[in-house]
């Protein structure tokens, strides 16, 4: 039978460590070091891209929140131009109402007063108007 030689032979392991050895210096050089370096730009391309996008989110959202405020001012504005518009309306809408309601009164006390001007006058001229009737009717009736 043979025999189980179980003693190390110090060449067989320098070959194979040099064989190893050099096989990692091949899958180093050819496969890990490029690997890395494609991996590396490529976080640093995601990550680059992420933080990027990150800080146009808050850009977006400062943005937003400016323009809310600004919107906000500006209906605030708006409401108070509008109530200061409707209370000049109103005052020269009141202004104007009065001074027609003065001169509408005015005209009626003018037109009353012709009237009963007129009324007075005609009262006088009724007894003589009588009379000129009464005395053509008796010349009329005497003829």
């Amino acid at each position: 039978m043979s025999q189980l030689n179980l003693s190390p032979d110090p060449i067989v392991i320098g070959a194979q460590a040099a064989i190893f050895l050099a096989n990692m210096y091949v899958v180093k050089k050819l496969i890990l070091e490029p690997y890395l370096s494609v991996r590396a730009r490529r976080e640093a391309q995601t990550g680059g891209n992420q933080d990027t996008a990150q800080k146009l989110s808050q850009e977006a959202q400062a943005l937003e929140s400016k323009i809310t405020e600004r919107m906000r001012a500006a209906h605030k504005e708006a409401a108070a131009a509008r109530e200061s518009i409707k209370n000049e309306a109103m005052a020269k809408r009141s202004t104007t109402l009065s001074k027609a309601d003065s001169a509408a009164k005015a005209e009626q006390a003018q037109i009353d007063a012709e009237i009963t001007a007129n009324l007075n006058s005609e009262r006088a001229k009724k007894e003589e108007t009588i009379k000129t009737i009464a005395d053509s009717f008796f010349a009329q009736a005497v003829h």
